[in-house]
């Protein structure tokens, strides 16, 4: 297993079961305390998004988290799809005070009717509408003493925000259909791949909520800006799966290390994922052959395959796929493109340029 990664520690009571998923710097090493509920509950997140240590700026993100978890603030996580909040949110958990107190409470408000939102947050009571034939524990009380965390917070409605913001600065909450408020004690971590500032000024994200839950707030890299960690991450999904003798050829790193990624970490787990299916039993090599059809096409990777190629084509080719991800992140503004990669707009023109004439030229795929 690739040393850069992360130990995890899992302890049962008085035994300890050891699961060396990743190693990495001693101090990003967490212990969890209920193991076995954990990696029960939790082994598919594992599988998604176990972060590789390889990346200065995730170790940075992790290192600064891991001082944060130490406070009660609430957090705000953002980042694309699949970049790994969760993980993230899970680590600030079991690396808190609160991970020997109380639960990690996770609830993806996108995928909660909005007129039920509300219910499941709070709770109820029996009567407080036609089908509440008892009462309902919410979220709420459920992360009483450990982590609500709210994955797209932001879907959130206004009227559930504002109640939202009363149980943080307030500490209680009122079940719906109920007139007596209930004591909670839980830190927020929210996470958004929205832009929660613009929200604010659109008047569709409450400003003092924004506020309250932007105490400190934490942005996971896409993975096309850290594809140092690609080969880790891939011989982990190998492993993962059982292919602990198959190795990756070049060509398809190269090809993974200049596609974008615009699913992040849940789409290199499914891309690795196929290309095990494919593979025979007795194949211990993944090539170019084994890829998903026609997903890589578009990305001119021929010129990575080529016999005369150089380090300097390499490093072009690279470049203007990360030019190409960026537009379609900053909707095709340059100015904004140079800006997040830290280069100049006639550098973006350039690499463009030069991108739109390999893809006009048939026979650059050769060369």
């Amino acid at each position: 297993m690739d040393m850069s990664a992360i130990t995890i520690v899992f302890a049962l009571k008085a035994s300890v079961l050891s699961g060396i998923l990743c190693s990495a710097a001693s101090h990003l090493i967490p212990t969890f305390s209920h193991g076995a509920h954990w990696l029960a509950s939790n082994a598919a997140i594992i599988a998604l998004a176990l972060p590789v240590m390889r990346n200065d700026a995730m170790k940075r993100i992790y290192d600064r988290a891991r001082k944060l978890s130490k406070s009660d603030l609430p957090m705000l996580i953002t980042g694309e799809t699949g970049s790994g909040k969760e993980i993230l949110a899970r680590y600030v958990h079991e690396n808190s005070p609160r991970n020997s107190t109380g639960s990690f409470v996770a609830i993806n408000c996108a995928a909660i009717p909005d007129n039920l939102l509300e219910s499941e947050l709070f709770g109820y009571v029996k009567g407080a509408f036609t089908d509440a034939r008892g009462d309902k524990t919410g979220f709420f009380e459920i992360a009483d003493g450990g982590t609500l965390f709210l994955d797209e917070v932001a879907e959130m409605s206004l009227a559930v925000q504002k109640k939202l913001l009363r149980a943080l600065e307030y500490q209680e909450f009122y079940p719906v259909g109920s007139v007596a408020p209930r004591k909670v004690n839980f830190r927020l971590v929210g996470a958004t791949g929205e832009d929660i500032a613009q929200m604010v000024k659109n008047k569709t994200f409450r400003v003092d909520l924004y506020h309250r839950i932007h105490a400190c707030e934490l942005t996971i890299p896409p993975l096309r800006e850290r594809i140092d960690e690609i080969p880790a991450l891939v011989r982990y999904f190998l492993d993962a799966n059982g292919r602990e003798g198959v190795v990756v050829s070049p060509e398809v790193m190269e090809i993974f290390s200049c596609y974008s990624w615009p699913g992040n970490i849940r789409e290199l787990k499914n891309v690795v994922e196929y290309t095990i299916a494919v593979l025979d039993e007795n194949e211990d090599l993944v090539d170019v052959s084994h890829l998903p059809e026609g997903k890589f096409d578009a990305m001119n990777c021929g010129i990575l395959r080529g016999e005369n190629l150089n380090l300097r084509e390499k490093e072009r080719c690279f470049k203007e796929n990360l030019v190409e991800a960026a537009l379609t992140v900053c909707s095709g503004n340059y100015k904004s493109v140079a800006k997040s990669l830290g280069t100049s707009k006639s550098t973006v023109y350039e690499l463009v340029a030069g991108k739109i004439s390999k893809l006009k030229s048939p026979a650059s795929v050769d060369e």
